[in-house]
């Protein structure tokens, strides 16, 4: 170990190179402070090393001095980021479908595909020279009025109520294209020691 006063004399700029060279301590910290560079225009050389086994301070740990159990750091959001990416996917899959759905019913009409599957068998639904398959969303909110005539209309006749629909239903499939998943950072990490 090099004495506190040679130390000082490093820090302070004041010591002869020679010192230097001799002491592979001095000589660390001089490269460390002032750089390889600057030592080697002073002409100080790095000190010769010798074998590994006479390093002063190397040897077994004392008793009295005790390291801290390994302790790993578990994430929490392991399982959070599982139900997270559901989530994420369920949202994406709900605003996709219902624009779909929205779409073919202001579109083609929700009345021709149930006439053309077999669901509905109405007269002014599936009668073609009424053609009126488009449902109307606030005039069929219940059983009884989905099946009277004043909830349904020609295709392509849009309402305030489609146009809320489609516009919903976009942000819905928006936002789970575009919403962020949490990064995993050491901040959300669980501390074991509580």
């Amino acid at each position: 170990m090099s004495s506190p006063d040679a130390v000082r004399r490093l820090l302070e700029g004041e010591i002869d190179p020679s010192e230097i060279e001799g002491d592979a301590n001095l000589y660390s910290m001089a490269e460390r402070i002032y750089g390889s560079e600057v030592l080697e225009e002073m002409g100080v050389s790095p000190p010769e090393v010798d074998d590994a086994g006479n390093q002063d301070g190397v040897g077994l740990m004392p008793n009295d001095i005790t390291l801290p159990d390994f302790m790993p750091s578990i994430p929490t959001l392991k399982t959070e980021k599982a139900s997270r990416g559901k989530m994420r996917l369920m949202t994406l899959f709900f605003g996709i479908f219902g624009l779909i759905g929205t779409s073919i019913n202001v579109v083609i009409g929700g009345g021709y595909i149930l006439c053309s599957v077999g669901f509905a068998d109405d007269p002014y639904i599936c009668n073609p020279s009424n053609a009126n398959y488009k449902l109307i969303i606030e005039e069929g909110y219940s059983w009884d009025r989905l099946h009277s005539p004043e909830a349904w209309t020609q295709p392509l006749d849009y309402s305030v109520a489609d146009v809320v629909l489609l516009s919903t239903f976009l942000i819905i499939t928006m936002f789970g294209l575009f919403s962020r998943k949490k990064s995993i950072h050491s901040s959300n990490e669980a501390s074991l020691e509580s």
